[in-house]
This record gives structure tokens, sequence and C-alpha cells, in this order.
């Protein structure tokens, strides 16, 4: 190994030689490395240092205003009675509560419809938390009076569940599911969906004999899968009633399904997504992200997926943090559990709407009324910088 001197001195005199040198694959190991600053540059650090920085001074402007936008509108979809009565969801222009954007014309762009809510009603008693039990306890064995109970809590629509069908819990013929039905049209004035039990072939044998009694009337069918969705898109063109395009957080198969709805020939005013909605606490990031990809490619002008956006937000319910007894096994760890519930299905509700939900299913009254309260003043609000709205940057208050 060469002496680090001689090296240096070799170096030095290739320099004073070459003026300039390029060293490739070389390796220096060094004990210590002095840097030396010549005097000159010494001093003039010590100068600024010691030179005083002005005074900061706020410098009043103009915030430039956004550049106008142009969306390619969703479908705007109906669900109707032959009483009158109709429920629209979706022709979103924008995303929600933006309520400072403009288009090219600088008028402020507005939805023309505010996210509805649609109740879950069930054929049977199910098993439900007691904070729900609680709200509908005279009517969970009468379907068509816990409509009415849940239409005088505010719903916009009732989704009629038909669990009792499945050949795995009760078997219920279907004759007896038109039946319910045709009470609960009688008992409620707004616009009902057709919701089957999980069982796919049940479920098809159900939503023709619904579907046909219903003609007349636009009402939805849910759902349609990817297994299920030959023979129940068929249905609904045939009797003219909406249906739930039904994903499981998957974009790809969320456009599949579309597509082949429409080469069925449903026309689009009848489609509504549901891409699937996790809840708080268990994947609701996720779901949000998925529901945002999907309402943005909407907006862009992708045909496949520019339609309304439901969710189950009742989902909420899933989660057994929201309405358990005690924690982490202590009582009350998580506060009031009669309050706790609704305000986890409000939160997953809301997260939602932020993204472009159209169509919450819910469970409890008070969560459907705080959220369809929350969602009015986010639509109506018009935002405005405030005065003082610097003054927490120099905490002159």
């Amino acid at each position: 190994m060469e002496n680090s001197e001689d090296f240096f001195e070799k170096l030095k005199a290739l320099l004073d030689q070459k003026g300039s040198l390029f060293l490739e694959d070389v390796n220096i190991t060094v004990d210590q490395l002095k840097a030396h600053i010549s005097p000159v540059l010494q001093q003039a650090q010590m100068q600024a240092m010691k030179k005083k920085l002005p005074d900061f001074k706020w410098v009043s402007t103009q915030i430039p205003p956004l550049p106008p936008k142009s969306f390619h509108p969703i479908e705007e979809i109906e669900f109707s009675r032959s009483n009158g009565r109709s429920v629209k969801i979706g022709g979103d222009k924008t995303l929600p509560y933006l309520t400072f954007l403009q288009d090219k014309h600088g008028k402020i762009l507005k939805n023309p419809n505010s996210p509805v809510v649609t109740f879950d009603v069930f054929d049977m008693k199910i098993k439900l938390p007691k904070v729900i039990k609680n709200a509908y306890r005279e009517v969970l064995t009468d379907p068509a009076g816990w409509a009415e109970l849940a239409e005088k809590y505010g719903a916009d629509l009732i989704t009629m569940h038909f669990v009792s069908t499945d050949p795995g819990v009760n078997d219920t013929p279907v004759s007896k599911a038109r039946q319910v039905l045709e009470d609960v049209l009688e008992r409620v004035k707004c616009p009902v969906i057709i919701g089957g039990s999980g069982n796919k072939k049940k479920d098809t044998e159900l939503f023709e004999e619904l579907g046909a009694i219903t003609q007349g009337e636009r009402l939805m069918l849910s759902s349609a899968d990817k297994i299920t969705i030959d023979k129940v898109v068929p249905i609904a063109r045939k009797y003219e009633h909406n249906v739930l395009l039904w994903a499981q957080l998957d974009i790809n198969d969320q456009s599949k399904l579309v597509e082949d709805a429409l080469s069925m020939g449903i026309p689009r005013n009848q489609i509504v997504l549901d891409p699937t909605c996790a809840t708080l606490g268990y994947g609701l990031e996720y779901s949000y992200s998925i529901y945002q990809q999907i309402r943005l490619a909407g907006l862009k002008g992708d045909s496949n997926l520019n339609f309304p956006l439901s969710a189950g937000t009742t989902n909420a319910w899933g989660a057994r943090e929201s309405h358990m007894k005690k924690i982490n096994h202590v009582p009350n760890h998580g506060g009031n559990r009669f309050l706790r519930g609704p305000i986890w299905e409000i939160t997953t509700a809301l997260a939602m709407s932020l993204v472009g939900l159209n169509l919450a299913m819910m469970l409890h009254p008070l969560s459907a009324q705080i959220f369809k309260e929350m969602v009015n003043d986010l639509s109506t609000v018009t935002f405005q910088y405030p005065d003082n709205y610097l003054d927490w940057v120099s905490a002159n208050y």
C-alpha cells in the first residue's frame, strides 16, 4: 500500500501538469480528513451570520380562482311508484360538496340530487343488536309494519330483504314473499327495493315473480353479480325495473358487469352500482378508495362506470365494537353503545358520501336522520374565506 504522502505528492504533480484528473475505481483510506477553509471564506461566512434579516411582512395577494371544470355527468336513475311518488339519484356533475367549482360559463357546479337513504327491512325476525331492536321492537315480526315505521322515520326508499326464502333458512315459498311485498307496497308510499336472500337459484325465482307483479312501478332488483347477471338483468329489462350490479371491491369486475348488462339490452338509466362497502374499522379506507376511483373514472367519461353508487352502510353494525357492552373487557370503554352504534353507521355513510355515494342503505333511524342533515348542510354551504383566515399563522387572535 503506497504511503499517503507520496501518493498526494504524485497527485499534486499530475494536477499541476494536466490541470484536471478523472479517477476511476480508486479507494482512499484515511484516519482523519482535514478541510482547510481559506481566511477569505471564513471572513465572508462571519459577515453573513452577522447580517440582520429584514422584518417579516404579510403581502396581500388575491388567490386566483380555480380553472373551470367540465365533467361527464353520472347517469340519473329514477325510482317511482304508481301513486306518483318518485326518488332520483345520480346525475352528478362534480364531486360531492365542492360548492365552489364553476363551469366554463362561470356557473357553480351543483349536483342535482343529494344522497338518499333506504332503510333495511326483513321479512322475518333476525338477530340484531339491542340498539336496533329498541327502535323496531314492536314490528320485528311484521314486515309491512316495519316498513311503515321506517318511512315515518324518514326513509326515502325501503329495501325489503326476503331472507326467509333461503332454502337454508325457512325456504319460504315465493308466493308467500309475494303477499309480503303486496302488504308492504300497500302500507308505504315510497319506492321499494326488492332484496333476495343470497341464494342465487331462489333469488332468480323471487325476482321473476315479484318483478312481474310490480310491473308499472320502477323498483329495483337487488342484486345481480357475475354468477346471476345472465338471469337477473333480463328480468329487470322485461319488467322495466332498475337493477343493482354488485361486485366485491374490484373495479374491473364492476366494469365488466356493466358491459355485460348493457349487452343484454337494459337501458343505462336502470343501472346502479354496488362495489361493496366495508365498514369503519374493517376496511372502510379500501372501499373509500374503490368508490373514489369509480366516481372519478365516471366523471372523466368512462361509460362503464358513470352510474350512481349504492353502499350497504348498514354493514357498520357488523363491527362488534359498534354495539358491544364491553370493549377490552371494560364496560362502556367505547362510550354509550346506544350512541356509539349510530355514530359508527353515520361515520361509514358520511365517508362514502365524500367520494360519490348516492344511495345509503341504513338501519338505525338516528343514523339516517343525522346523516341526511349533514348531507344537507354540506350540500348547501357556500365556501368563503373568513376575514381573519390567516390569523392562525401569526397567532394574533
